[in-house]
């Protein structure tokens, strides 16, 4: 049932949302005017989970009466999404708010027809939506205000079609993949030097290489120590878990490969590196010279 579903809500997710709310809320003559936002989820379909990976904001009008989306940009911003990330789907929907208004039920009738005419590989999929209350308007919440929901048709026991529509909610989950972990970290850790009054600077790649390295090495180097110490003359006690684990690594490592091989891998790897990074370094100059121009 789509109401066992847990829906798995990654980083970008967030910070597109609270972006492009922060936007439209500067554009705003009124500072009373609370804006909202309303876009479209990306993401794909597992057994039992729903991952929301990307997203992007949409015009739109929320009128009681005759609100309107423009689905000429999203149709545009979906092709767009199609060709560069071709694993990602419409999933749903997001909306800058706290309650369910009238309008959400319109809203969610044109993704259904949206995300119905695309091709799936799975039938009935469950189109969500989620609301963020960027505002914060819930007093003493400890919780992200980041809610999901399906909506289910109800209606009379007996009756021929169901009269109204309920948003039913549903389990969410933040999540991230290694890369996304590893930025929350980096800008936690710039988030903490801003509070002391200190910045925070990237790392130079061929330095964060180097010091990747070198832990790698010092954990081989205690691992030579523990199986010398095991083998050897007894000094360390055996554990089966651990032989098995340290099996598995040596297994997934390539260690089949010839040193000639693995060297140009890493060869064509470090030229690849570096070709971006003299691309950025080509790109942030032309930036430069734009703007001195101007």
């Amino acid at each position: 049932m789509a109401s066992n579903i847990t829906i798995k809500v990654h980083p970008l997710v967030h910070m597109t949302i609270v972006d492009s709310y922060i936007r439209i809320t500067k554009e705003a003559t009124d500072p009373n005017d609370h804006k909202k936002t309303l876009g479209t989820l990306m993401g794909f379909y597992e057994k039992g989970i729903v991952q929301v990976t990307n997203c992007y904001a949409i015009p739109f009008k929320e009128d009681p009466e005759h609100p309107e989306i423009d689905d000429k940009f999203n149709k545009m911003m979906l092709s767009i999404h199609e060709q560069a990330t071709p694993h990602e789907q419409p999933v749903g929907w997001f909306f800058t708010t706290s309650d369910i208004t009238v309008s959400c039920a319109v809203y969610h009738d044109y993704y259904t027809r949206i995300i119905s005419e695309i091709p799936q590989r799975r039938k009935n999929v469950p189109i969500i939506l989620i609301t963020f209350d960027v505002t914060l308007s819930e007093e003493n919440s400890n919780s992200l205000p980041m809610r999901a929901f399906y909506r289910t048709k109800a209606g009379i026991p007996g009756g021929r079609e169901p009269h109204c529509a309920i948003f039913n909610p549903l389990r969410i989950e933040l999540s991230t993949f290694e890369g996304e972990r590893a930025t929350l970290q980096f800008l936690q850790k710039a988030t903490g030097s801003a509070r002391r009054g200190r910045g925070i600077t990237l790392e130079d790649g061929f330095k964060k290489i180097e010091e990747t390295t070198d832990d790698i090495i010092g954990m081989l180097e205690r691992l030579l120590e523990y199986v010398q110490g095991v083998i050897a003359n007894g000094e360390k006690p055996k554990d089966i878990l651990i032989g098995r684990q340290i099996k598995e690594m040596l297994n997934s490592c390539a260690i089949h490969m010839d040193t000639e091989k693995i060297d140009k891998l890493f060869s064509n790897s470090l030229r690849d590196y570096l070709m971006v990074q003299n691309l950025t370094e080509l790109a942030k100059t032309h930036l430069n010279l734009h703007h001195f121009a101007k």
